[in-house]
């Protein structure tokens, strides 16, 4: 991570001297692969259901981190900073998510609140998988093929010869499939992995003018030769703009159709003159942030446990400020506010209404048991403010100190 870290400083020494920097030498930030793994559970050991709910949780926002990363890298190597800046934060907005839940499983808290929203990604179409001098033809199906005389179409046992002359007509690479029988609708599903060369100077006009020629044939037999039912040919020009080619092509006779069809597919790694974006919608998995608030410690042995745990009045207004926030946001941006945040908000609500009723009451052995309660909190949160500090996490301290000092405000205004 030093030599990373060091590795910028002549890139930056650049950028302040107003000269062009290649985005795609910045090194990634590094990611430590611990975020997302769980550790230890502090107590309810044997709840099993729970703990398969967050590994799945978990797993999903690993691989919608590095889901993340890997569009991130592309955009970064063709220069769009707007898309590559985009990814990155959804990629830390993961990594707060994966936190989230490691904290929440370490004490021992049930499984977050977690929702599901629509989003949409500008990505970029590429097939990984292939590399730049593949050229994938993929010989789908044949559909209505025709039968030769004396045969019925039921009887009919075909399959596809083709012919791609590249690099030269002399060196044409060619194959077969395999023979499909008792059909003329047959499937084939075949894949064939050809060879490219994105510098030679008539790739294009290979593509563009004879692209792949086929041949339907029926198999013969024993002393019969193979007959050919048609035949059809496929130009390839749309891969400049596009790495993927789909096409249902007629079967010709000479020059006549013969009422059958073959379907085909061409992929290659990325198109040969631009970039394809396509736009992608997608469940994305959300962790409430409200669900990162520290659970109290379990009271001693022997203390009345006849009340749930009690919130703290302060505590309860911050956390409906910061939906309330959230919900103007919404708002502003003329949205409907999702159901789970206005469930919250009302929960908070009455929540605040009953407890602020039951300290109105004047009840002295709840006014006492409360007070106890404000005491615990007061502790928990000063113990979380320092680990966290102590952790470097600045932010995340901020806030438990902040909190802690709403609970300090109201319990002196309560020992009043």
């Amino acid at each position: 991570f030093l030599r990373q870290a060091k590795g910028l400083d002549p890139l930056l020494q650049a950028s302040r001297a107003g000269l062009p920097v290649d985005i795609a030498k910045v090194p990634e930030v590094p990611v430590n692969p611990e975020v997302f793994v769980l550790g230890r559970r502090r107590g309810l050991g044997s709840d099993t259901e729970g703990t398969e709910r967050y590994r799945d949780l978990m797993e999903e926002i690993r691989l919608q981190h590095e889901m993340c990363l890997n569009y991130s890298r592309q955009f970064i190597h063709l220069g769009n900073i707007t898309e590559t800046t985009k990814f990155e934060q959804l990629a830390e907005e993961c990594r707060r998510h994966g936190e989230t839940l490691k904290a929440a499983h370490a004490r021992g808290s049930p499984p977050p609140p977690a929702r599901y929203e629509q989003r949409t990604f500008r990505v970029l179409k590429i097939f990984p998988e292939l590399s730049s001098s593949d050229l994938v033809l993929c010989v789908v199906r044949g559909i209505d093929l025709p039968a030769p005389p004396g045969v019925s179409p039921n009887d009919l046992d075909a399959f596809v010869r083709f012919e791609f002359p590249f690099p030269n007509a002399e060196e044409a690479q060619k194959d077969k499939t395999n023979v499909i029988k008792n059909t003329n609708c047959p499937e084939f599903g075949e894949r064939f992995r050809l060879q490219v060369n994105r510098g030679h100077r008539g790739l294009r006009r290979v593509l563009h003018t004879k692209g792949i020629r086929f041949h339907v044939a029926q198999k013969g037999g024993l002393f019969k030769t193979d007959r050919v039912l048609g035949t059809a040919q496929l130009k390839l020009e749309a891969l400049d703009t596009t790495c993927e080619v789909r096409e249902i092509i007629e079967l010709l006779d000479g020059r006549r159709p013969t009422g059958g069809k073959l379907e085909v597919t061409v992929r290659i790694r990325e198109p040969l003159s631009s970039h394809q974006l396509e736009t992608r919608t997608q469940r994305w998995l959300v962790i409430s942030p409200g669900a990162a608030v520290p659970v109290p410690p379990a009271p001693a042995k022997g203390t009345n446990n006849s009340h749930p745990v009690l919130p703290s009045l302060n505590l309860l207004a911050f956390e409906r400020d910061k939906l309330e926030r959230k919900m103007l946001a919404y708002t502003q941006a003329q949205r409907p506010a999702p159901p789970e945040l206005q469930e919250q908000h009302q929960d908070l609500t009455r929540r605040t209404q009953n407890l602020r009723a039951r300290l109105q009451h004047g009840d002295p052995l709840f006014h006492k048991e409360y007070l106890v309660q404000l005491e615990r909190y007061l502790q928990l949160y000063t113990e979380t403010a320092r680990r966290l500090g102590t952790e470097g996490k600045r932010e995340a301290a901020k806030e438990a100190l902040y909190k802690r000092n709403l609970v300090e405000s109201e319990l002196q205004k309560l020992r009043r």
